[in-house]
């Protein structure tokens, strides 16, 4: 059983390698459409003469346009129809734009029409199959033309811009966590605050500046190169706090001699594991990002909501344990029972749930980088990052059977209560990310992206009351014991 751990991580491997093997192989098989270069660069010089007041010389420009679609129509619908719909609408706009001869106006629906070019030209589209390939040099590209709608005061079009940012972002963050996690953390944070600063008059002069730093950090990743410390980077980065759940669970079960326990735990884990590549897989083959991008923080959220409120019954359960007495009657009289039934099944759940929290994430991101990168160095990076994972599970394995028993439970009470914090904080992020609560964020509120906490009373109200939880936990006995020694 002491091998069991580790050799369920590398059959997880095994399958990740293979996965991602045969996802890199189709991504770099596949290229970017050429044909809309032609119409983009015509647009470019459309754009270049209205700058210099030449509306006429602009129109003129822009004919090549027209022609390109008369020729590529019928080729841009059998990709997408959703595309082409919105390209006709783009030069129908644009059209009368000119009619009209306003130059703003012109120059408005021009860059509007050369970002669906763009997004024709790089894949970066919902096809008719559902499927997209969103870069993240398009996804600056949309922050850009989110700002150029702020500016024009055309709110309900810079609100709608960020709900399909929120969306997408799935698309693109596995390029961004993959060389800056601070970034990632960072831009998480920016998304969920973009629509509530647009829906709030008081705080919307705070938007500019916000898309202005989300671009400016996100643009020098878009063009940087990967390796496989990147991608061994992700596996480590994402899996060690479910590592540190599933470890502390472990440790507990062995020390109270619970063989079924483990079994039930590594079960649990297992289970995460599988339907974490099974959902990634799903998402990156079969659904395009926009049309997951909700329903991935939906899931994300609930799982954070729900594994946080059970560290916290765990991290009670564990403080609990460290009064010796107490251990030690539970292991003479019923500790075999306790660890029976539901709360094996309890136990089980929490490490499906941690693993599930960390675990669709990491696939997702491993499949953004895929196409990123030679097959080689992904797979190496793969069986690097989870290398580095089954040495931390040994090594907590073994601290775990090393530490006395009062040391080893009050770390490991604190461990879980940082982790449900974190989690809680997460999970209500994501919740947020969807549209389930509201966006609302006060000035006045710290956010820290890396330890999950941010400027909204809906994730930071539910914390506090956690951190209470924690605090009366630890408090409660020293109390008790004061007053009994004061009596």
């Amino acid at each position: 059983m002491r091998r069991a751990f580790p050799l369920r991580i590398l059959g997880i491997l095994l399958m990740l390698s293979l996965l991602f093997g045969t996802l890199g192989t189709q991504a770099l098989a596949s290229g970017p459409l050429p044909e809309a270069k032609d119409a983009i660069t015509a647009i470019d010089a459309a754009l270049l003469r209205l700058g210099s007041s030449d509306t006429d010389g602009s129109k003129e420009a822009f004919a090549p346009v027209k022609s390109w679609w008369t020729r590529s129509k019928q080729t841009v619908k059998s990709d997408s129809a959703a595309l082409a719909a919105e390209v006709d609408r783009g030069i129908a706009g644009v059209s009368l734009a000119y009619i009209g001869g306003e130059p703003e106006e012109i120059g408005t629906e021009l860059k509007a029409l050369r970002l669906s070019l763009t997004n024709y030209d790089q894949g970066a589209y919902t096809d008719n199959e559902g499927r997209t390939r969103m870069t993240l040099s398009v996804y600056i590209g949309k922050l850009d033309s989110l700002k150029a709608s702020v500016k024009s005061g055309d709110l309900e079009a810079a609100q709608s811009g960020a709900k399909e940012l929120q969306n997408q972002w799935l698309a693109v963050e596995g390029e961004v966590v993959g060389r800056s996690a601070s970034v990632y953390a960072d831009t998480e944070r920016d998304l969920v605050l973009l629509p509530a600063y647009l829906s709030d008059p008081n705080q919307q002069d705070q938007v500019l500046p916000l898309l202005e730093n989300m671009i400016a950090s996100l643009t020098p990743l878009a063009d940087a190169g990967y390796s496989w410390i990147d991608a061994a980077l992700i596996p480590i980065r994402e899996g060690l706090e479910a590592l540190l759940v599933v470890g502390s669970l472990l440790a507990f079960v062995r020390k109270s001699g619970s063989p079924r326990g483990q079994r039930w735990i590594v079960g649990g884990s297992a289970a995460g594991l599988v339907f974490s590549i099974a959902a990634g897989a799903g998402v990156s083959l079969l659904l395009s990002a926009s049309v997951f991008g909700a329903s991935n923080s939906l899931l994300n959220g609930w799982t954070g909501v729900a594994a946080a409120a059970m560290l916290l019954y765990v991290g009670y359960w564990l403080h609990r344990s460290s009064d010796i007495q107490r251990w030690n009657a539970k292991l003479r009289n019923d500790s075999r029972q306790a660890l029976s039934g539901g709360r094996m099944f309890s136990l089980a759940l929490l490490a499906f749930l941690a693993i599930v929290r960390e675990g669709l994430e990491t696939v997702i991101f491993l499949i953004g980088l895929a196409g990123r990168m030679p097959g080689r160095e992904l797979l190496l990076g793969i069986a690097a990052g989870f290398g580095v994972l089954a040495l931390v599970a040994v090594v907590i394995l073994k601290l775990g059977d090393r530490l006395p028993l009062k040391p080893f439970f009050l770390v490991s009470s604190l461990v879980v209560f940082y982790l449900g914090f974190k989690f809680l904080g997460s999970g209500i992020h994501s919740l947020q990310m969807a549209g389930l609560i509201p966006s609302t964020t006060e000035p006045y509120l710290p956010s820290v992206a890396s330890i999950s906490l941010y400027s909204s009373w809906y994730s930071t109200l539910p914390q506090l009351l956690l951190l209470l939880a924690a605090l009366a936990t630890y408090l409660g006995p020293f109390m008790r014991r004061k007053k009994q020694q004061i009596v």
